[in-house]
């Protein structure tokens, strides 16, 4: 995917939809991004979508804005969606109004190993409670933790809720929890544990809340 942004609107979209997945074992997507201009200004910003079994594309796994890249540069998503569930990558530029540039994506590749940088979650449980308890769902990842790195746990409407890493198990596996609370029958729904690291994002597969 190549766009120019000289004469686009600002918030006009271009969209890069990969073919339907169906994995059985760890595996990692990676891909080369390019944001470039002639006065180095953001041409605009590059998001990344993971929609699981035909559902809402909900907020990005992954994006950059702002900026303006030296040649291309690699990211990787760690996607914990396994067989008989499905998904779908979809990458999405935004270009910005007066900033001519190109926003670029090539090279997109499903490897079957773990990634290198990006966090691979462990299967996320379903979590069940009584009307008016909190809810509380562990995230436990693969992967090094950076204090730079962002979490949050993702629900199936795509609205997002910060987490906080409560215990790094060792230098390779660390546990983040977060609480839904005071539950009623609105909070209902499907949720995933979402990380952003230096080296690109990790998202689970959805559990569910159920709410008796």
């Amino acid at each position: 995917m190549m766009v120019n942004s000289s004469g686009r609107a600002s918030g006009q979209k271009a969209h890069l939809l990969l073919p339907t997945l169906k994995e059985n074992d760890t595996h990692c997507i990676d891909f080369h991004y390019y944001l470039s201009s002639r006065d180095r200004s953001s041409p605009g910003s590059l998001n990344v979508y993971v929609k699981v079994n035909g559902g809402p594309q909900g907020n990005p796994i992954w994006n950059v804005s702002g900026l303006v890249t030296e040649g291309w540069v690699k990211a990787e998503l760690a996607i914990s969606t396994f067989w008989p569930h499905f998904y779908q990558v979809i990458f999405e530029s935004v270009s910005l109004k007066g900033h001519p540039g190109y926003i670029a994506v090539d090279e997109v590749r499903v490897l079957a190993h773990p990634c290198r940088k990006a966090p691979h979650f462990l299967r996320l449980q379903n979590v069940e409670v009584n009307v008016g308890q909190n809810a509380t769902f562990q995230c436990i990842a693969g992967g090094k933790w950076s204090q730079h790195d962002k979490l949050w746990l993702q629900q199936w409407n795509g609205r997002d809720t910060a987490l906080m890493v409560t215990r790094v198990v060792n230098h390779r596996r660390f546990s983040a929890t977060v609480s839904v609370a005071d539950t009623s029958q609105r909070s209902i729904s499907k949720y995933r544990c979402v990380i952003r690291s230096d080296g690109g994002s990790g998202v689970s597969n959805y559990a569910e809340l159920i709410v008796k």
